[in-house]
């Protein structure tokens, strides 16, 4: 299936999570980190048994640090 990550087009096999997503991208410290799926966000807890469908929108929010 294709889904999108913060504009950039990815391809997962079926029936992924949000939490074996960030796996498979190599974003297992998940610390700080916000997700939405469609402009939806998703809470934390929620990772492990949300399932994403072809065609989802995903955007993850990373902390940045300044003043």
């Amino acid at each position: 299936m294709k889904i999108r990550v913060n504009n950039r087009e990815k391809i997962l096999p079926e029936n992924v999570s949000i939490a074996k997503m960030l796996e498979i991208n190599n974003l297992k410290e998940k610390e700080g980190i916000a997700l939405a799926i469609n402009n939806d966000i998703i809470p934390k807890e929620e990772w492990e048994n949300t399932i994403l469908k072809d065609g989802d929108s995903i955007i993850i929010i990373n902390p940045t640090c300044g003043g």
